[in-house]
């Protein structure tokens, strides 16, 4: 039911006896100001022949699914028409246009009292990535950096979005499996974004892949590290510093202005933070994602209640 050609901007070809082969997009925005974050995420498993996901939007009020402003999230909506994804409309009420390959997208999100309209313009390049130490999640993946521009209107008001952001589209098997442990971060701006993939093991976390990116051009990072502060079991900030693989180095530290947790999938808890980072001199908006198998969770240390 979806239209494959193995482009960045289509869905890949699947083995069609893997039933846990998925292809996902999510599109991330903010409105710091209001420390308000929209998301619009959906996956497919083309050989179940379903979909799911949906829209996020929350901000510093509530953090629990049933509480914030919009949780729109589905699971197992079948797949009636053919899909592509340079070109879609689903019947959750999600669509995504590809404008210009692998650079400019129209994103929507269209519901009872949400309606989301954003137009995504990269501001560094969709470099495809291997599954290096993330093969339980995919086997190809882009994160890429841009600018957000658009409208949102929920529940009669109307909010003006106009943020630096992220995207990522990720293809491949997806196992959850127990021992799932993962801290993924992110800050963007116009002339400095940063994406950082680390696995805790100790106070100090070790970044095992990610990448730079300096006016425009996008540098692998070789090394580095971050540290997370906790109060009361609630995350406080996060200090880090990562070395480009051409040695150009960044450091700084991002506070929390919200948080949402949910179960992304049966077995995986993500929190979730929009983050204002103060890199340097300069102050970009970004995100904290902090994953959890649930049995992780479960005996987790006595500093992590949320």
């Amino acid at each position: 039911m979806l239209v494959a050609e193995d482009t960045v901007d289509t869905f890949h070809k699947w083995d069609k006896n893997d039933p846990n082969w998925i292809e996902t997009f999510w599109y991330g925005a903010w409105i710091p100001d209001a420390a308000t974050t929209i998301y619009i995420y959906q996956w497919f498993r083309p050989v179940l022949g379903i979909y799911g996901g949906g829209c996020f939007v929350w901000n510093a009020d509530a953090y629990l699914p049933w509480d914030i402003p919009v949780f729109r999230y589905d699971v197992n909506r079948p797949l009636k028409a053919p899909a592509d994804l340079r070109n879609l409309s689903l019947d959750n009420g999600a669509s995504l246009r590809s404008l210009e390959e692998r650079q400019t997208y129209e994103i929507g999100f269209k519901r009872a009292d949400v309606d989301i309209k954003l137009r995504f313009d990269a501001t560094s390049p969709a470099k495809v990535e291997n599954a290096d130490q993330m093969t339980e999640f995919f086997a190809g993946h882009i994160d890429q950096s841009g600018r957000y521009t658009g409208t949102m209107k929920l529940k009669g008001a109307n909010y003006a979005i106009d943020c630096f952001g992220i995207r990522d589209r990720s293809w491949g098997p997806r196992v959850i499996t127990d021992d799932i442990r993962l801290n993924y971060c992110h800050g963007q701006s116009e002339e400095l974004a940063f994406v950082s993939y680390s696995k805790p093991e100790g106070a100090i976390e070790k970044v095992f892949r990610g990448h730079i990116v300096l006016n425009g051009k996008r540098i692998d990072i070789a090394s580095g590290q971050r540290v997370s502060h906790f109060k009361n079991n609630i995350l406080q900030s996060i200090d880090i510093e990562l070395t480009g693989a051409d040695g150009s180095t960044i450091s700084g530290r991002g506070v929390p202005l919200n948080r949402m947790v949910y179960e992304s999938y049966p077995g995986l808890l993500n929190w979730l933070y929009l983050m204002e980072w103060r890199i340097g001199t300069g102050v970009i908006y970004g995100e904290e994602q902090d994953v959890w198998s649930l049995p992780l969770w479960h005996n987790r240390p006595a500093n992590r209640r949320g």
